[in-house]
């Protein structure tokens, strides 16, 4: 109780000096400000790296601020007056930390040498106290930054105990307070010397590596990286730092620290194999971009140390435009046009726009920690909608939802009938197995708004049949054979491909001795294939009546025997000693035989029709 109350008196105080200072400023308005951490690094500041958590079963929202002692859990449910619900020390004083949370647990790492250690803390018991449940060096004791996609954790840059360095971790935490190792980088990818920073969402990961690049793989269900994509050259190219994404999975903004000056990168990812950096931009010439925190499909909040908090709107990817800015950092910066060289990566580390009142964090490195507010990002208005290739399908085939909403940065999708393909969340993709009518949902929301779209897709049944005539040629070098389908079933129109040949229609004329498969195609894409095969005429015809013979060819067969007759006809196949190999009922005029199993030798065939019969020796080789 002590503590918060010396930390209520030095805010009273400190908010008289922030009413004082004149901050530039477009589009935002300072709502709160709070200056907790009294000792500095060795760089003269104060803060580094920070996040924020809502505590949901509270209504609470709190901005986890890292500084060089350790980390501050504020509470800015009320932003206007903020207070310290919690501080926990580090294991070392240090120039910079960095923070993110899962569940109600709090991962807190540092780069800086000595005896750093790896700190998880429980957030349940806020605003009250944080527990520390873990700091150890067993995992690791030095990691650059961290992401947690799911449940899993993502570190750049680890140094054991023991000092071995790895370029990226994954660890599980399916036991959050306990973290065990699933893969490094290094074991599937050990040209990749150093991961900066990650951006992880659904298992695939945007790794910033530095002077090597951007590189992007993929988490396996078998927990082994693959290669998806990369980018080593692209204009204003640098030290490639870190990176956003937005939530429609189309969009990467990512930033290059060193040199200074280097623009913002907006680039189009739809294809990860070909990535385009469609523009570059920055509030000034010297601005020196930190890192970006996408909000949704139109907006990006960029820290950017002397020039404190940015907005850009992204909505058009080839044209990004400066929204609004809150400098953070008054001494420096293209606000004043002073831009001193010892001060090129002072002012703002990080920012934090994700909390459900749309209230803003930036931390400043020697400043603080700022709350603000935005119009252009309060209750964004939801639309929701999604387009697909077709509303009608056959059995089997996939249907691609692609997302269209806007102004949603979270995405549930319903559905009755199908299987989803793949784990994504933004768009969809299922398999229908099944016949029938069925519905899809997708509801989009923010922290304020949510929206709607219901969609129905008709599944028809596979019954494209088709029923082939054909027209054996003379000879075995003649082409005077034909062959001809007709459809039924499935929604007209059709489409004929007759291969080899590639014809396009309903028969084929001037066929040699062979088979020939028609493959057909519905008015939505049902798909069938059926195969004709035109012979001559070797060996045996018999009469059944005076009106009517059989033809049985080739004699000698090898794969399959024909029989032809002007009547429908059932038949046997008799071997020499008179046993019974095959014997079917056919209701057509022809009947195509395979003799796959059969053994060579001397057979006899009975075709039936009627009352009337008759017999004919074949032989199989």
């Amino acid at each position: 109780m002590k503590f918060k109350l010396l930390y209520i008196c030095f805010l009273s105080l400190f908010v008289i000096h922030s009413k004082a200072q004149t901050y530039a400023a477009s589009n935002f308005t300072l709502v709160g400000h709070l200056d907790p951490e009294t000792n500095l690094n060795q760089y003269g500041n104060k803060y580094s790296g920070c996040w924020g958590w809502y505590q949901a079963s509270k209504n609470k929202e709190y901005a986890i601020a890292c500084s060089s002692s350790g980390t501050f859990w504020v509470d800015i449910s009320s932003p206007a007056t903020p207070t310290v619900s919690s501080f926990r020390a580090g294991k070392q004083g240090c120039t910079w930390r960095e923070v993110k949370t899962y569940l109600n647990y709090c991962y807190v790492i540092s780069d800086d040498p000595g005896t750093n250690s790896f700190q998880i803390f429980d957030m349940q018991y806020l605003p009250d106290s944080v527990h520390k449940v873990y700091d150890s060096q067993l995992l690791f004791k030095r990691g650059h930054t961290l992401w947690v996609d799911g449940n899993k954790l993502y570190v750049a840059a680890t140094t054991s105990g023991s000092s071995t360095f790895s370029s990226m971790d994954v660890y599980s935490l399916a036991t959050p307070a306990s973290p065990t190792l699933i893969r490094r980088l290094s074991q599937d990818y050990p040209l990749i010397n150093y991961v900066h920073d990650m951006f992880v969402r659904n298992d695939t990961i945007y790794a910033s590596c530095g002077y090597q690049g951007l590189y992007i793989y993929k988490l396996t269900s078998a927990n082994t990286f693959t290669q998806l994509g990369s980018l080593t050259s692209y204009p204003s190219s640098g030290y490639n730092h870190s990176s956003a994404l937005t939530p429609d999975g189309q969009t990467l903004v990512f930033t290059d620290e060193i040199p200074v000056g280097m623009p913002i990168k907006v680039a189009d990812v739809t294809n990860l194999s070909n990535i385009q950096v469609l523009a570059t931009t920055n509030q000034f010439p010297q601005t020196t971009p930190h890192n970006p925190f996408i909000v949704n499909n139109q907006y990006c909040f960029v820290s950017s140390y002397q020039d404190g908090l940015q907005l850009f709107d992204i909505s058009n990817p080839a044209s990004p435009f400066l929204a609004g800015y809150f400098d953070t950092y008054p001494a420096a910066g293209g606000n004043n046009n002073t831009w001193p060289s010892n001060n090129d990566y002072e002012g703002q580390w990080g920012a934090y726009p994700y909390f459900p009142s749309k209230t803003i964090f930036a931390l400043d490195e020697s400043n603080g920690i700022f709350l603000l507010k935005t119009a252009l990002y309060e209750n964004q208005p939801v639309s929701a909608g999604f387009a697909t290739g077709a509303q009608t399908l056959c059995v089997g085939a996939t249907a691609n939802f692609s997302n269209t909403s806007s102004g949603a940065t979270s995405y549930t999708w319903s559905y009755t009938g199908g299987t989803a393909i793949g784990t994504g969340t933004t768009n969809l993709s299922l398999a229908f197995n099944t016949a029938g009518i069925f519905s899809i949902t997708l509801l989009a929301s923010n922290a304020t708004n949510s929206a709607s779209s219901t969609q129905t897709i008709l599944i028809s049944p596979n019954t494209l049949n088709g029923a082939i005539t054909f027209t054996n040629a003379d000879c075995n070098t003649c082409t005077n054979g034909a062959a001809s389908v007709t459809v039924s079933g499935g929604i007209a129109p059709y489409t004929y491909t007759w291969l080899p040949s590639g014809v396009h229609t309903t028969s084929v004329q001037n066929l040699a001795p062979a088979c020939y498969t028609a493959q057909l195609k519905d008015a939505i894409g049902c798909t069938s294939e059926t195969i004709a095969c035109v012979s001559f005429f070797t060996g045996l015809s018999a009469a059944f009546s005076e009106n009517n013979t059989v033809h049985i060819y080739p004699n000698p067969a090898q794969s399959v025997i024909n029989i032809e007759s002007a009547v429908s006809f059932d038949f046997c196949l008799y071997n020499k000693i008179g046993q019974v190999v095959i014997c079917m009922k056919n209701n057509f005029q022809k009947a195509t035989v395979s003799l796959q199993d059969i053994p060579k030798g001397i057979y006899f065939v009975e075709i039936i029709s009627g009352s009337s019969k008759t017999n004919q020796k074949i032989i199989i080789n």
